[in-house]
C-alpha cells in the first residue's frame, strides 16, 4: 500500500502489525499529500499544513537508525521541501543542509537573504555546487557584504 501511495491505509496496516515507526513514516507522507491539496487561497492554512508535514519528516529523520543514513537524508530533504512550500526559508535551508543538498540550501538561504549562511555553504561545500551557481552566489554575497561595509562606513563618517 505504501508503494502505491495509499499512506493512510498503509499506516493502519503497519500499526496493526506493530510497526509503529513505519506507520509514523506513512503519516508524514500523508500529511504532505494533504498539505499539497490544501487550497492556495487559504495560504495560512496551507503553510500550517506544510509545517506540520515538515515537522513529521524531521521526526522521521531523527528516529532513523544510525545505519540508515540515506533514509535520514531523504527525510530531511522532504522536510526542507515542505518548509520551502510554507515559505519558512531559513528552516527549509537548514534542513536541506542536514540532507546534504547543499545547492538547494544555498539557493534557499540566498532567497531568504541569509548571506552569512550562504557564505558558510560556499566556503564549506564549494565542490557540491556547480560552477554557475557558485559564481552567482559568490557575486550576490560579495555585493551584499560590500553594501553593508559601504553603508557602515558612510554612516560613521557623518556621525
Amino acid at each position: 500500500m505504501f508503494a502505491s501511495k495509499r499512506y493512510g491505509q498503509a499506516s493502519v496496516a503497519f500499526l496493526s502489525a506493530g510497526w509503529d515507526r513505519a506507520a509514523t513514516i506513512c503519516d508524514a507522507y500523508l500529511l504532505r499529500d494533504k498539505a499539497r491539496v490544501t487550497s492556495t487561497a487559504a495560504s495560512a492554512a496551507r503553510n500550517r499544513a506544510f509545517v506540520t508535514a515538515a515537522n513529521a519528516f524531521v521526526a522521521c529523520a531523527r528516529g532513523s537508525p544510525s545505519k540508515q543514513v540515506n533514509e535520514r537524508l531523504a527525510y530531511y530533504g522532504a522536510a526542507g521541501e515542505c518548509y520551502l512550500e510554507a515559505r519558512d526559508l531559513k528552516t527549509a535551508a537548514d534542513n536541506y543542509r542536514m540532507a546534504e543538498q547543499y545547492a538547494a540550501a544555498a539557493r534557499t538561504y540566498r532567497e531568504g537573504e541569509y548571506f552569512d549562511e550562504v557564505a558558510e555553504v560556499i566556503t564549506q561545500h564549494r565542490n557540491a555546487l556547480d560552477d554557475g551557481l557558485l559564481e552567482r552566489l559568490t557575486g550576490v554575497t560579495q555585493m551584499h557584504y560590500f553594501k553593508v561595509y559601504f553603508n557602515c562606513h558612510l554612516v560613521s563618517k557623518y556621525l
